[in-house]
C-alpha cells in the first residue's frame, strides 16, 4: 500500500460528515482498557422455565411418542393377527374369542340360509305324495343285535379281473345296499302296552359328565353307559368316534358301533337305533327300564342351528316334560333336566325322529315286546316315510318332511325318489348345518349316479366346515365311479387323516388301488 493511501486513512472526516453514534452508546458495554484491543460477545439472557411447564413439555414428548407406537403397532398387529387368528383350529378361535372380544370379528362369518339350493323343477317329488305302498310288515323279527338302520356294504361280484386273474381269489369289492325289506303281511295281533302317567330310571345309577368341545356325542354314550356300570369317561367314547377333536360329527350308526364293539369288553350292553320313533315309544322305553338317546335339533345363542344327542331319563305327562342328562345343557343337580315334550318333538322331528336304546341282552326280549315292528329296520324306515308323507301332504313347504322323506327311501333303497324328495327339500331353505350331520343325499345322489352332485354337494359343505371326514368319503366314492383313481384315493386319505378309525375310507381307498371297484351304476 503507497504512502499516499496510508495518508488518506489516518486524515479525520470533516465534522460535517462525522456519524453521529451517540444513540449506540446506550446498547455499548463499558469498556476498559484491556478491552479495546478484542470484541467482547453478547449472550442472550435465558428465560427460566417453571417445573410445571417442564412436566408438561415431558408429558407432551411422551404422548406423542406413545400415539406412535400405537398406531404402529396397530399397523404390525392388523397384518399379522387376522392370519394367525384364522390359522387356529376352531376350539383356540372360541378360547381368544372370549378372551379379547373385538377377535370375534376376525372369526370365519357363517352362511346365511341354506348354501345347497336345487335350482331344478321340483314337481316330480309332488308325485311322491300320492304313493300308495304299504308299510311292510314283518313276521319274523329279526335278531335286533345286529340289525340296524346304519348303511351297510355287503359284497358284489366283481368285474374281470382280465389277463388271466380268477376273480374269485380277489377280495370282493363293497357297494351300499339297503336293510333287506320284507314282504307285507297281516300285522300281528298285540297287547298294547300301557304307558303309566309318569316314569323315570334309577337316576343314582348314571353319572352326568359336562361335554367337551364338539363331543355331545361321545359324552352322552358315556352318560348312558354309565347306567350299566361303565366308569370310563368320555375321552375314551372320543378316541373311538373321533380321534380329530374338531371332528363335527359322530353318526347314530356310530354311536351304536362304540357300544357292541368297545364298551360292551367292559360291561354288558348293547344298543340299535332307529329312526321314525314316537313320543310313546320314548315313554314305554323308560317305563321298561332302558336308556334311550334322541338325536334332535337345537337353537344356540350366539350359534344358530345345531344337531345335538339329548339322554332321556324320565317323563311327567302330568306336566308334560321329558327328564334329560344333557350333556350341554346340564341334568338339573342329577334330578333329570325337565323340558316339555312338544319342543323335544319338533327338534326330533328334524332329525327323522332317530333314537338309541341301551340294553342289557338278557333283557333282548324285553326289548322286542317294547318295539314291536320297530325291532324290524325295514319296517322302522317304512313307518318314517309314511309320517313325513303325511306331514309334506299337510304342509307342501315343510322342508324337514321331504329331507325325511329322502332319508327313509334312501334307507329303504328307492334312491331315485330320493333324490327326487331331496331336490325338493333343497328348495325350502335348509339350515346349512343340516350337510354336517345327515348323509342320505350323498348315499342317494351316488346309487341313482348323479355324482357331479355328490361333489357339489361335497365341495360347498367343506366350504364352511372342513373337519367331517363323509365329505372326502363321499366325494371320493364319487370320483371313483367317474374313473377318476388318483383323485379318489386322495380324497379317501383326507377322511383318514381326520379320523384314522374310519375304517370304510380305508376299505374303499384298497378297492381303488387294487382296482376293485364297482361303481353303482
Amino acid at each position: 500500500m503507497s504512502e499516499q493511501t496510508h495518508e488518506i486513512l489516518r486524515t479525520p472526516l470533516p465534522p460535517e460528515e462525522t456519524p453521529d453514534n451517540s444513540d449506540l452508546d446506550l446498547f455499548r458495554a463499558p469498556t476498559t482498557d484491556e478491552d479495546t484491543d478484542r470484541v467482547r460477545p453478547i449472550h442472550p439472557r435465558r428465560k427460566r422455565h417453571s417445573p410445571f411447564g417442564l412436566f408438561a413439555r415431558t408429558l407432551v414428548s411422551v404422548a406423542a411418542g406413545t400415539v406412535g407406537f400405537v398406531l404402529v403397532a396397530g399397523v404390525v398387529l392388523a397384518i399379522i393377527v387376522p392370519p394367525w387368528y384364522r390359522s387356529l383350529q376352531p376350539r383356540y378361535q372360541e378360547i381368544w374369542c372370549h378372551r379379547i372380544s373385538a377377535l370375534c370379528e376376525l372369526k370365519k362369518k357363517a352362511p346365511e340360509g341354506d348354501v345347497l339350493v336345487y335350482q331344478g323343477d321340483t314337481d316330480a317329488a309332488l308325485a311322491l305324495l300320492d304313493d300308495t305302498t304299504p308299510t311292510p310288515t314283518p313276521t319274523t323279527l329279526p335278531d335286533i343285535a345286529l340289525a340296524s338302520n346304519e348303511p351297510t356294504f355287503t359284497p358284489m361280484p366283481p368285474k374281470s379281473a382280465g389277463g388271466g386273474s380268477n376273480p374269485e381269489d380277489l377280495p370282493t369289492p363293497t357297494v351300499f345296499v339297503p336293510p333287506p325289506t320284507v314282504a307285507p303281511s297281516p300285522t300281528p295281533t298285540a297287547t298294547p302296552i300301557p304307558i303309566p302317567l309318569s316314569a323315570q330310571l334309577d337316576l343314582t345309577r348314571i353319572k352326568w359328565e359336562q361335554q367337551g368341545w364338539n363331543n355331545c356325542g361321545p359324552a352322552t354314550i358315556t352318560i348312558a353307559l354309565s347306567y350299566f356300570g361303565y366308569s370310563e369317561t368320555q375321552t375314551r367314547a372320543a378316541n373311538f368316534l373321533k380321534p380329530n377333536v374338531e371332528d363335527k360329527n359322530v353318526s347314530p350308526g356310530q354311536l351304536v358301533e362304540f357300544v357292541n364293539t368297545d364298551a360292551a369288553n367292559d360291561v354288558g350292553v348293547r344298543a340299535l337305533y332307529r329312526v321314525g320313533g314316537t313320543l310313546d315309544m320314548l315313554k314305554r322305553f323308560i317305563a321298561a327300564g332302558f336308556p334311550v338317546i334322541v338325536e334332535r335339533g337345537i337353537n344356540v345363542r350366539d350359534t344358530g342351528w345345531m344337531g345335538h344327542y339329548s339322554l332321556i331319563v324320565g317323563y311327567n305327562d302330568a306336566t308334560g316334560d321329558f327328564l334329560l342328562f344333557d350333556s350341554y345343557l346340564g341334568s338339573n343337580k342329577n334330578q333329570g333336566r325337565p323340558e316339555r315334550q312338544d319342543a323335544i318333538d319338533l327338534g326330533w322331528k328334524q332329525f327323522n325322529y332317530t333314537y338309541i336304546v341301551l340294553y342289557d341282552p338278557a333283557r333282548e326280549a324285553e326289548l322286542r315286546e317294547v318295539l314291536g315292528n320297530y325291532a324290524d329296520p325295514a319296517f322302522a324306515a317304512s313307518d318314517a316315510l309314511e309320517r313325513a308323507r303325511a306331514a309334506a301332504t299337510l304342509d307342501p313347504d315343510d322342508k324337514y318332511a321331504w329331507f325325511n322323506m329322502g332319508t327313509a327311501l334312501t334307507l329303504l333303497g328307492r334312491y331315485d325318489e330320493a333324490v327326487l324328495a331331496y331336490n325338493r327339500a333343497r328348495t325350502l331353505d335348509l339350515p346349512y348345518r343340516i350337510w354336517w350331520y345327515q348323509f342320505g343325499p350323498y348315499i342317494a345322489y351316488y346309487q341313482a349316479g348323479q355324482y357331479n352332485e355328490v361333489v357339489t354337494i361335497a365341495d360347498t359343505t367343506e366350504s364352511n366346515q372342513s373337519y367331517i371326514e363323509e365329505i372326502y368319503y363321499y366325494r371320493g366314492l364319487a370320483y371313483a365311479a367317474q374313473n377318476k383313481p388318483e383323485e379318489a384315493i386322495k380324497e379317501f386319505d383326507k377322511a383318514l387323516r381326520y379320523n384314522t378309525n374310519f375304517t370304510k375310507a380305508a376299505e374303499a381307498k384298497q378297492e381303488v388301488l387294487e382296482g376293485r371297484f364297482v361303481a353303482p351304476r
